[in-house]
Formats: structure tokens, sequence, C-alpha cells
């Protein structure tokens, strides 16, 4: 292994003497794309262990355990032990059984229970003997459940902490990772962290304040630039070409000429299926799902129109509300784009990375180390293919559509917009030189986009902080979100108006709505939302229970669903 960089080895020096000492420590280890913030991680972990401490690694998805335990297992030569929901019953029951064992040595074997018969249910709820059980774990690593684990960890490692995965939704319980292992790391006086390119600006913000140490890593290892990126305005192209084709000229031929040379391309296309709309030719109106306000999704490979929010499928011929069959389909998936790139190059070997393609048990796994293996020389994905992984032969990477997502009406929208492209753009010429990234966007004068292409985080932050000020949002403020739903739509709204009426006799907080969110029916369900805005989140709390306290009666019949905390 090469020796550290000079910025690796100062960033390691900064985090080595963080490790010991007492109460909660905190840093954000803000490193540009490939500058080798896992090879930190590494040396980090292997003093923690010369110390006799334990650390716990995660990482946002399922797909990156594979990779990430082999290289943490290769450098440190031990086994490390993973927790995450794809495992089988009798791997996470070992994994669980050793650590509550590290906790309680006394706990019973199997031995213990003569009476029990070892059917599949028995030897789910037993525990595991203690010949089969691991090694005393000092490293633990898993995705965002594994922070709920009985682990008492003295070094947490958050990589990739932006993202949005890390937050728990559906179903409960619900938190967020980084809140909890700051709750965690105030328990057992342990160093939280945060590593990423495009660190969240409530953690960026922190580390601003001084609430966390900011430690920068500005370069690649070897001198390598970070990838050219090139903007297609789809506008211009659409205007030279004769058919409607979603890869512009100089993709096309920059992808031509990446197969030709032998080396990669990653294709990111954040849409599933082949059409995403079905136009009904009398009415105009798009069709949609029957049980939920989106519209339906023309899936080429099921040969099936599917809801992406209550999974139900129609067959293509279903009738439009007007009674009409008539139709076309209009809108490019990610099947769409894969029919036009072997169409231009049919000798291209293409791998395709979405939830169709990867529903089966470890499927993502097998797709990404046929990929990594040099099996195939085309990765096409959704947003999968942008988190964090390590593909040497990558020279060439391309946005298709670039511009989904960026007017979702959301507060974090830009925010995502901008780790999106900056995420996918860094898979590239990680190990070469001279390699692109081609963004095609039908509006290149975003200025989210501008930063992204100049790889500017930094400028990215101001502006967004800035408005964000303006604005009253996070950082700068706690805001929460009550969700309502009910069959009955009219009732609905009249039981969110009372809520909200009761939330703002509270005078604590400032309360927005109700309003219908962005998808406001799902599976028969009406939504309503609330959104609550304080400067401490106890106000938020205060004024949802004083609420609740002083409509007891009321309180009942509210179709009450959750409440969603950003603190």
């Amino acid at each position: 292994m090469p020796p550290l960089t000079p910025e690796q080895q100062n960033a390691l020096e900064q985090l080595t003497s963080m490790l010991q000492g007492p109460g909660f420590r905190g840093a954000l280890l803000h490193g540009v794309t490939g500058s080798g913030k896992t090879r930190v991680y590494l040396e980090l972990v292997r003093k923690a262990m010369d110390l006799g401490l334990k650390t716990l690694i995660l990482v946002p998805e399922i797909n990156l355990t594979p990779q990430t335990r082999k290289r943490f297992e290769d450098f440190l030569k031990c086994e490390i032990p993973i927790l995450h929901s794809a495992l089988g019953a009798k791997e996470k029951r070992k994994t669980w059984t050793t650590l509550l064992n590290c906790l309680n040595p006394d706990t019973p074997d199997e031995k213990d229970f003569p009476d029990f018969k070892l059917s599949t249910l028995n030897s789910q709820l037993l525990p595991t003997p203690h010949s089969q059980l691991l090694p005393t774990p000092q490293i633990l690593m898993g995705t965002r459940s594994a922070i709920l684990a009985p682990f008492e960890p003295q070094l947490i490692i958050i990589d990739e902490e932006h993202d949005s995965s890390y937050k728990q939704q559906d179903p409960a319980p619900r938190y967020n990772v980084r809140e909890m292992a700051f709750h965690i790391a105030h328990k057992y006086g342990a160093l939280v962290v945060l590593g990423s390119a495009t660190p969240s600006l409530e953690t960026y913000q922190n580390a601003k304040n001084s609430n966390l140490k900011l430690i920068e890593m500005k370069s690649r290892p070897g001198g390598l630039p970070l990838p050219k990126v090139i903007v297609a305005d789809m506008k211009e192209e659409r205007k030279k070409q004769d058919k409607d084709l979603m890869l512009s000229p100089i993709l096309r031929d920059t992808l031509s000429k990446t197969i030709c040379e032998g080396n990669q391309a990653i294709i990111l296309l954040n849409r599933r299926g082949y059409s995403t709309n079905r136009i009904c030719e009398e009415c105009g109106r798009p069709l949609q799902c029957t049980d939920c306000n989106v519209v339906l999704v023309y899936h080429k490979q099921h040969g099936k129109l599917i809801c992406h929010y209550c999974g139900k499928h129609f067959p293509t011929d279903f009738h439009c509300k007007c009674g009409s069959k008539k139709f076309v389909f209009y809108g490019s998936g990610i099947e769409k784009a894969e029919e036009e790139i072997k169409e231009w190059l049919p000798n291209a070997k293409i791998l395709r990375l979405d939830a169709d393609t990867t529903s089966g048990l470890g499927s993502t796994e097998k797709l990404l180390q046929k990929f990594r293996d040099r099996e195939c020389n085309i990765l096409l994905g959704t947003q999968m293919v942008a988190k964090g992984h390590d593909f040497p032969g990558v020279s060439l990477v391309g946005v298709l559509c670039a511009d989904i997502g960026s007017s979702i009406p959301d507060f974090r929208a830009g925010e995502r917009y901008f780790q999106l492209l900056t995420q996918v753009a860094g898979r590239a010429g990680r190990f070469l030189e001279n390699s692109q990234v081609i963004i095609q966007t039908f509006c290149p004068e975003n200025p989210v986009m501008q930063f992204a292409i100049k790889h500017d985080y930094i400028g990215f932050s101001k502006m967004e902080l800035t408005e964000r000020q303006e604005a009253n949002y996070p950082p700068f403020c706690k805001i929460a979100q009550i969700r309502l739903q009910g069959k009955d739509k009219r009732k609905l709204e009249i039981a969110a108006n009372k809520l909200a009426e009761a939330l703002r006799k509270m005078k604590r907080a400032e309360i927005l709505g109700p309003a219908e969110p962005f998808v406001s029916k799902v599976q028969k369900f009406y939504r309503q939302v609330i959104t609550l805005k304080a400067a401490k989140a106890a106000d938020i709390r205060n004024c949802i229970n004083a609420a609740m306290a002083a409509n007891m009666g009321a309180r009942r019949a509210l179709p009450l669903q959750r409440v969603d905390m950003d603190c």
C-alpha cells in the first residue's frame, strides 16, 4: 500500500490526537471525491485497535458493505462482523449473540436449553453456541440499523454522512444516525468522525461554528486531477437531432471512444422504467394510479404500468378516466436508455443497476462485482451508482436528464441535487488521467449545477446557507413535520385545521400549513402536513405536547400519523 500523502498524514494526526479523551469529540473529514478518506479511516482504526478501543463503522448502503469490509479486513488482518437488514437469520443471530456475550459473558448457551427442539423457529430463538461465536469484536460494521446494536464504541466513523439513507423514515423507530451517534458518543466518551465530499449543510455549519473539528483534504493522491466536466445543453442538442435521442452526440462519441480504449463508463439516469408517462390521446391527461396521486410508469421489462409508491401493476391498455384506451408514451426511463445504448454500441457489455434488477438477495453485490472484475464495460444505473463506489477502470461518467429532482418543493432539494451530481462525477478518474464527466441538462445556467461543475462545495454552501438563513430553515432553526392521513379527504382537512389552530394557540413555534404534500394521496389515504419551526427542538416538542394535552377529546379523532423532526 502506498505511503500516506501529506494531506492524509495531517488528517490522521489530527484525528489520532482526538482518539483518547473525556467526553464527546467530533470531527468532519471533508475531502474531495477520491482524496483517500477511506485510507485515513483504515489507519485511524488500526491505531484505535492498538489502544484497545472499539470502533463502529457505518456506510449508507448495504451494497457498499462487501467492498468496505474487504478493504478493512485485508488491511487489519482480522474478521469484521457486519449488521444490516439483508443478512440471513443465521448470520444475524451469530453477530448479535457475539455482541451480547461481550456485554454479558454469562449469557446462556444452547446446552442450557435441553427441552428445546432444534426446529427452524427454535434455532432462530436460541443463542448461538459459544464454539460458533466470532472472536470478541473490536470492530463492528454496518448500515443505519447497526447504530442500535449492543456495542459500546469509543470511535464511530460515519462514511458519506450526508446520505439521506442515514435517516430512518418508515417504519418506527424513526431516528437519524448522526444524532444517535452524538448521543452514544456523549454516553461512552467516543470520537465521532463524519466523512464526506459533500457534507450536509447542518454538519458543515456545525464545523464552521467549531462544534466539530473541520479537517479538509483538497486533492487526490498522486496529483490526479478532478475529472473535467462538460455540459451538454439539451435545448440546443435537440434542435440538431432528427429524432428524440436520449444521448447527446458528444456523450455517444465519448462513450464509444472510452469502450474502444478498454476503459469503463458509468451512466446515471435517476428514473426507473421505460416511459414515465402514458398520455391519453382523447383528453390529454396522464394515467394515474387508482390508489395514489402519482403518474404510472411503463416498465417494458414487466410489460406493465407500475405505481412507484404502492407497487400496484396495471395493464398497458388500462382505460383512462374519460373511457378512452388510445394513448401514447412520453418521457424516458433507464430501460429506454439501455435500449438506445445497445443500438448505438451493439458490442458493449451493459450492466443495469436499479430496483428492478437488484430485487434478489445479494444481487446488487454480484452485479457490482461483475463490473469491478471488468466483465462489463458500461454501468447504467439510478442513484445507486453514485454512492461511494471505487472502480479503478472508470474514465467516463455520463449524467442523463440531470435536471430530475432539482425542482422538488423541498428546502433540501438544491443540496441533494448538488450532492448527487458531485458524487457521481467523483466516480470518474480515481486511478486514470484525462477522465471526463458529461452532464446533459435543459438548464445549464442553474447556479447549483454551475457549482457542481466546478467541484465548488464552498461556493455552493455559502449560497445555500445564505438563502436558508433568510428563510429561517435548518441549520438556523429546528424544524418538524406532522403528517396526517385519512381516507375521507374532507374530515382529514377539518382535523388538520383544528390541530394547526391548537398548535398556534401555544405560541411556542412558527406553524406553517396545513397543506397537501408533494404526493397528496398514497394507498387510498389522503395526506396533510403541518410544519413547525422554532429555535430549539424542545420548543417544538413542548408545543406539540401542550396542544395534544389541551385537546384530549379531539386527539382520538385526529388521524395523526407521525412527527418528523430535524434537529
